[in-house]
């Protein structure tokens, strides 16, 4: 039925008793199903205690849904998949583009064929509540067919005017819809009917701005209200200094879209939850407008997906943890979401191993967990998988009194700076270089091609991969190192994030507002630890290089002299003096890329470079005039500079010396304290350390396995010794209920674990 033709809808509403859409009240033609009247427990909304989701998926086929008995799949989601929490599907997601189609009675909306009168929503809700369980309609926001947007010219557009979706289809058919055109009005009107069902909220699967749009009529229009300027730039001119206003103005215009629809849902119901897929960080933030901070406000959860896929290249086995940390920065309660399937092989069900440990990572990093399976996939007698989530579905329902209202107590934290993922264009042409593989074939060493002085977009691009590398490489140099982390966002350079944070680590967060390098300065003049790499606060919050002589001096430098030639070829660093574990003049591979600068008259010189080489099976040239890492005191506590991005080395190259370099100095910076967690266990086990109040938990995942990805099995892990700082008298495995004895050691306290298999979880009172 054509959305704009409401007064049938209405019609029906008065007949049914309705008076329009008041607040606090449902509406539908239809009647509304029973809705979960659970009462809070603790003052805490359902959704700010331990969230376990899931989704059935049946692509384009939902016979084996609406032929099941219903009671006893709500009884299954219980009982075997250990959740609390499912989406139904209210419109489809499958071939050609079918979003504008429901899986649910409304008079205003086109139902998807062959369903009859069959309500997807309405007949299995009372089932789910019946077992406690909470049920989320799934919407499908972001792929249309063509036939629909030729009737609904709402198509997001490129700058030739031709629409993203013909030129790009979407799952190879398929288009999208802009969220400044008229379909927003049909958007909110959709979610309004979905919500008359009874459900206990949404989560949207989109929309998305998609790279190089939109151009529309409507966002022109809108671009010019809040620019002043009657044109739009060309997607990603980094010449044009309007790119970096609509750029803004794309992530403003998601965050504009959720807010409205965020109002609608009050509207209707004022205890349902939003939100939607897109909270990852990345470069990729830039292209797709993402911004989790900016949408925080108008979403119940900060989700996102961290599906494994397949891959030529190295695949970090903590790349779920990682996200996990970086949701649940914010206040909302975050979620991942894990994927049942094998990559791009939807029915072929991910190994055990992959499953439970992506699960252990998700609550480990203080999110929630999600998972799909695809209906034809479940075959209970044969799929691993399936009883990797049955275990991992128990032990995680035991552990809730442990986990709800846990925070992170990581004495350690990174900023993830989504401004430096918007904005950062290094000033320094000489990164563009193509430094190979490294690999030596028939005698010949792939060391790349000669030096590219690259134009602005080359240059982005390289600067983006440096940041997204280096990133990363904190995360997982961190938890190699079983340092315990927390992840936050440029917002959160505040006296109160920084609170029982004893080191701030700068992955390369070039793109700094001066009120936040004030906040760093006065954080570690009152006694923290900085690790600063690379062109850390070197330009402005909108990437603008900017001339900072007191931050430099405040980092160690006295100026910044202009970059060395990237080089992954017999280039080298040593230290001046032992760090850590480290001796003095171990000959440490060079990072790929590398400031030239000047030490302060007041800093310590603790590494200096080699001189550049750059060729195979050369000889060193000796130590040069340049230093590698900078130490300086600077108030009451130490800054840490490294000139390099150490981290995107360690992503990149996986090598030791690189993630013990970064340990000693984040000790170092720590001060008399020292590290929060000593362990004698390999880097395959990650250490987090989480609170409530009156008990630290220490959790523990093992993702030593078979020396690959997919993981097939893991090996288990026999009596590991490690030291914390808390304060308690016992100790309790929650997995296998062992008791543990504790030691005090060097202001830590000291245990054993005797067996750690995916997960293990020590409570400490």
């Amino acid at each position: 039925m054509n959305f704009h033709k409401r007064g049938l809808a209405r019609f029906f509403c008065r007949l049914s008793g309705c008076e329009g859409l008041k607040k606090n009240r449902i509406h539908s033609a239809y009647p509304m199903k029973t809705r979960c009247t659970k009462k809070k427990e603790d003052g805490l909304p359902w959704w700010r205690k331990p969230v376990r989701m899931m989704r059935r998926d049946y692509i384009s086929d939902f016979s084996p849904f609406l032929s099941s008995d219903m009671d006893r799949m709500a009884r299954e989601a219980k009982e075997l998949w250990r959740v609390n929490c499912e989406w139904v599907m209210a419109t489809p997601g499958c071939a050609p583009g079918t979003a504008h189609l429901t899986l649910f009675n409304s008079p205003q909306f086109d139902k998807m064929p062959g369903l009859g009168s069959r309500d997807l929503l309405r007949e299995y809700l009372p089932h789910a509540h019946r077992h406690g369980i909470r049920v989320l309609a799934y919407v499908n926001m972001h792929w249309y067919s063509y036939d629909f947007a030729k009737t609904h010219p709402w198509e997001q557009l490129l700058e030739d005017g031709t629409a993203y979706g013909r030129k790009h289809p979407l799952y190879g058919g398929g288009t999208t819809l802009c969220v400044n055109s008229p379909w927003r009005d049909w958007a909110f009107e959709l979610v309004r009917e979905v919500l008359c069902t009874g459900v206990d909220g949404c989560f949207l699967d989109g929309p998305v701005m998609y790279p190089g749009a939109c151009y529309c009529d409507r966002c022109r229009k809108l671009f010019q209200k809040v620019s002043g300027s009657r044109r739009l730039p060309k997607f990603g001119d980094w010449r044009d200094p309007l790119w970096k206003r609509f750029a803004d103005f794309r992530a403003d215009s998601w965050a504009r879209f959720m807010r409205d629809m965020r109002a609608v849902v009050r509207h209707a119901n004022p205890e349902a939850v939003l939100f939607l897929n897109g909270g990852g960080f990345g470069s990729y933030n830039l292209l797709f407008g993402y911004d989790t901070a900016r949408m925080e406000d108008h979403q119940t959860f900060n989700g996102s997906e961290e599906f494994f896929h397949c891959s030529d290249g190295f695949l970090s086995p903590y790349r779920t943890l990682h996200l996990a940390r970086f949701l649940s920065a914010g206040k909302n309660p975050g979620v991942v979401f894990t994927n049942h399937g094998l990559s791009t092989w939807h029915y072929t069900p991910l190994p055990a191993a992959e499953l439970s440990t992506a699960l252990a990572q998700t609550v480990a990093g203080g999110s929630n967990t999600w998972f799909a399976i695809f209906h034809e996939a479940i075959k209970k007698d044969s799929n691993e998988a399936l009883t990797a989530l049955n275990d991992m579905g128990q032990f995680l329902v035991d552990c809730d009194p442990f986990t709800v209202a846990d925070h992170t107590v990581a004495e350690t934290a990174a900023l993830i700076s989504n401004q430096t993922a918007y904005y950062y264009l290094s000033r320094h042409r000489g990164l563009c270089r193509d430094v190979g593989s490294g690999r030596e074939v028939g005698l010949v060493v792939d060391q790349g091609g000669a030096q590219r002085m690259g134009d602005l977009k080359e240059r982005r691009e390289a600067s983006a991969q440096i940041l997204d590398h280096e990133n990363q490489g904190c995360l997982d140099a961190c938890t190699y190192a079983h340092v315990p982390l927390r992840v936050l966002w440029d917002e959160h350079l505040t006296p109160e994030k920084l609170r029982g944070v004893k080191v701030l680590t700068l992955p390369n967060a070039a793109c700094l507002s001066n009120g936040q390098l004030e906040m760093i300065d006065q954080f570690v003049r009152g006694g923290g630890g900085l690790v600063a790499t690379f062109e850390s606060g070197m330009y402005n919050e909108w990437g603008d290089p900017v001339t900072r002589k007191p931050w430099l001096r405040f980092l160690g430098i006295e100026r910044v002299e202009g970059v060395f030639l990237p080089s992954r070829t017999e280039d080298y660093m040593t230290l001046t003096t032992p760090l850590d574990r480290i001796p003095a003049g171990t000959l440490i591979p060079r990072p790929v890329n590398a400031l030239g600068v000047r030490a302060a008259h007041d800093a310590e010189v603790l590494a200096r470079y080699f001189n550049p080489i750059n060729k195979a099976y050369m000889q060193p040239k000796g130590v040069s005039d340049y230093p590698a890492i900078l130490m300086a005191r600077r108030g009451k506590g130490r800054v840490a500079y490294v000139a390099s991005p150490l981290f995107e080395s360690f992503s990149r190259f996986r090598i030791d010396v690189h993630k013990d370099l970064a340990r000693a100095l984040i000790r170092m910076t720590a001060g008399h304290g020292g590290l929060q967690v000593e362990t004698d266990a390999p880097g395959s086990l990650a250490v987090e350390v989480r609170a409530q109040k009156g008990r630290t938990l220490v959790h523990l995942v093992n993702v030593t396995s078979d020396m690959k990805r997919p993981m097939g099995r893991l090996i288990p892990l026999h009596d590991v010794s490690i030291a914390v700082r808390a304060q308690a008298t016992r100790a309790k495995c929650l997995r296998s209920g062992r008791t543990l004895k504790l030691t005090r050691k060097d202001g830590l306290i000291c245990f054993r674990v005797p067996l750690i298999q995916d997960y293990e979880i020590v409570a400490l009172t």
